[in-house]
């Protein structure tokens, strides 16, 4: 008899879609709790240019976040030292957030790393509704699509696999893997490219056939995409840079350079943070370190969607209430 597969939710989207709000809403509707599944927000000490829900930490396990915290209360423009943001919610529904601030803006954190973390806390609260809320699309396309845990994880490979699909087609790859695996189609789906290249990999990397029971996955995924006509979101994404300064994202820079966090830093290469090195190494001024962060991060969005667009399995929505109404029937 198969075991039954655990329920996972995903709430998934570009910058600036909402994806928090409805996730958090779900959360609290559904006894759940939140995963964040954004490369940047792993950061500790780097809240305002990530975008980080506001809230505290407990127990030195978990974030606690709640939608009625946040700067909407604080007062305009006012410059927030690091740590402030992390409000007290004592007057807020509290829910409970994993993979933010668990790492020094200094340290290395892979794809393994995400995934592993976050398959054991799924596993850890089985009686809780588990949400996945972000727009990394590879991590999110990891964990939906059971991507292997390999020792010495290989991108440049994946990389080399998903661009030889896109230039020859599905069917060269798999000539290429059959060689070391005849019976790769009675394993995989081979129409999925995605499915493909992931066996690609662990086979090429191992030299080995891939085992039967590879790919079959622990978890079974609702996942909910965030649709906003691309005038509402380039609207949102360049009111969200403006809130962003003007709650002191150069301050954060600043202090972070001033521990020795300097701009030459992986952390420091993200939208938002580059420019501002820029503007603090007088490579550019004021006024066009907003533009370009602006101009980079509807880049970055435009790029989110064409990832996520690819994936016919995201029901895509426009607000809570279809959500919901999805989330019911999943469950």
């Amino acid at each position: 008899m198969n075991k039954k597969k655990q329920k996972v939710i995903i709430v998934l989207g570009p910058t600036a879609s909402g994806k928090s709000g409805i996730a958090l809403k779900l959360a609290k509707q559904f006894n759940g709790f939140l995963i964040s599944a954004d490369s940047r927000q792993v950061y500790k000490q780097m809240d305002i240019g990530t975008n980080k829900d506001p809230g505290v930490w407990k127990e030195g396990k978990y974030y606690l976040v709640g939608e009625d915290s946040g700067f909407k209360s604080q007062e305009p423009g006012k410059i927030k030292e690091q740590g402030l943001k992390k409000k007290n919610l004592e007057h807020s529904d509290q829910i409970q957030e994993y993979m933010v601030d668990i790492i020094e803006p200094n340290q290395e954190f892979s794809l393994d790393d995400w995934l592993k973390q976050v398959k054991q806390i799924i596993k850890d609260n089985p009686s809780r509704m588990p949400i996945i809320v972000g727009g990394t699309g590879l991590y999110i396309s990891a964990l939906v699509n059971d991507y292997q845990l390999l020792d010495g994880f290989d991108e440049k490979l994946r990389a080399r696999l998903e661009k030889q699909i896109e230039k020859k087609g599905i069917k060269a790859l798999l000539s290429e893997i059959r060689e070391i695996d005849p019976g790769i189609e009675n394993k995989i789906d081979t129409s999925n490219s995605r499915r493909v290249v992931r066996a690609a990999e662990i086979i090429l990397k191992t030299k080995k056939p891939l085992e039967p029971q590879v790919g079959e996955g622990e978890f079974e995924f609702l996942q909910l995409g965030i649709a906003l006509p691309r005038e509402e979101l380039y609207a949102k994404i360049d009111k969200r840079v403006d809130q962003m300064m003007k709650e002191g994202l150069v301050e954060e820079v600043k202090s972070l350079i001033k521990k020795g966090y300097d701009c030459s830093s992986s952390s420091m290469s993200g939208i938002g943070y580059r420019q501002v090195c820029q503007f603090l190494n007088n490579e550019i001024n004021g006024v066009e370190a907003v533009r370009l962060v602006k101009r980079d991060t509807r880049r970055y969005a435009k790029r989110q969607l064409t990832w996520f667009k690819r994936d016919k399995t995201i029901h895509w929505i426009k607000d809570y209430n279809e959500a919901n109404n999805l989330v019911n029937d999943f469950i």
